[in-house]
């Protein structure tokens, strides 16, 4: 991934961490709201001001293994990030893609699947609210709203036409 779209800024697709939090509810949040999402990217060894910080050398692929691992026993369902190494400033940076779900809604299996289910909102993760999880429930299934069936429609034949020009 070029350096520019690197560090474009957070948004709706790109989080940045300057180092891999002890806690990884604090990352994995992002992870299930980007598979909840278009998907996105998280750069760890950046700060939010774009400075380009890097990560320790010694124990990087250690670090590297322990987010895949952390995403692995987290989340529900599976999601496989992409998780590699790119040199920016000559600092060292993980870089973790995260692919839109298909099997969605994606939710952290310690919060269950009404708490833990996030989406992306600008540069922010949040929790999604009612409708929003019947909608990615739907999605999962690939069925939307507005193909639902309606069971206390009433039709007629009556088309006319009452407003005037």
């Amino acid at each position: 991934m070029e350096k520019e779209v690197l560090l474009a800024g957070e948004s709706n697709s790109t989080e940045y961490k300057v180092t891999v939090p002890r806690n990884s509810e604090q990352y994995m949040k992002t992870v299930v709201a980007f598979a909840n999402g278009q998907g996105g990217t998280i750069v760890f060894g950046v700060d939010d001001s774009l400075y380009v910080v890097g990560m320790e050398g010694d124990t990087i692929f250690q670090t590297m293994d322990a987010i895949t691992n952390a995403i692995s026993e987290s989340c529900e369902p599976s999601i496989v990030p992409l998780v590699t190494l790119q040199t920016i400033e000559g600092n060292t940076v993980i870089v973790v893609e995260i692919e839109s779900g298909r099997q969605r809604p994606y939710f952290l299996k310690s919060k269950g699947i009404v708490d833990g289910t996030y989406t992306r909102v600008g540069g922010t993760t949040r929790v999604v609210s009612g409708h929003m999880l019947r909608e990615l429930i739907l999605e999962g299934q690939n069925r939307y709203f507005d193909s639902e069936i309606y069971e206390g429609l009433h039709i007629t034949n009556d088309f006319t036409n009452t407003d005037t020009i």
